[in-house]
């Protein structure tokens, strides 16, 4: 179908709604005039066409189609990048439940797979533990559900805010 056959279809599509609305307008102005409620009457009669030429027009020019393919890409682009930020989700939900449990503190003695330090920074993402030797550890905080891990708190009164 060409450019201008599409245009045509447009047209006389467009002109047969409107001449529809007139015809229905006027028969339920002067048939129905003294009924109560003729406008609803009306309305419903002027949705139905409406919504038969949205379908018409949405068929004729691929416009269902073309919508499909969009929202079928949106979610394909979503799932693909929900998965390569998975672990860095994962990292940021385990942060955000250290923070409202304070389960960790600054201060804090921190033992994972045999490396033991003292909490320095907590992050959204991450922990920095402080080893005996001066060695920085980083935890991802996700390690916190999954591995064992011993927390020995210090002495001092704690302030939760």
């Amino acid at each position: 179908m060409t450019l201008l056959e599409t245009l045509f279809i447009l047209i006389i599509s467009v002109i047969i709604s409107g001449a529809l609305i007139l015809i229905f307008k006027l028969i339920i102005g002067r048939k129905f005039r003294s009924l109560q409620g003729h406008q609803k009457l009306l309305g419903i009669v002027i949705t139905i066409i409406i919504i038969g030429e949205i379908a018409f027009l949405g068929i004729t020019f691929g416009l269902f189609d073309f919508a499909l393919e969009i929202i079928t890409s949106i979610g394909v682009g979503m799932v693909v990048l929900g998965i390569s930020l998975q672990h860095q989700l994962k990292n940021i939900v385990a942060g955000i439940g250290l923070f409202f449990n304070k389960e960790v503190n600054i201060g804090d003695i921190i033992t994972i797979k045999e490396e033991k330090g003292t909490v320095i920074e907590l992050h959204l993402t991450h922990t920095v533990a402080l080893s005996d030797d001066g060695e920085r550890i980083i935890i991802p905080n996700q390690k916190f559900a999954e591995d064992v891990i011993k927390i020995s708190h210090n002495k001092r009164q704690r302030v939760d805010f």
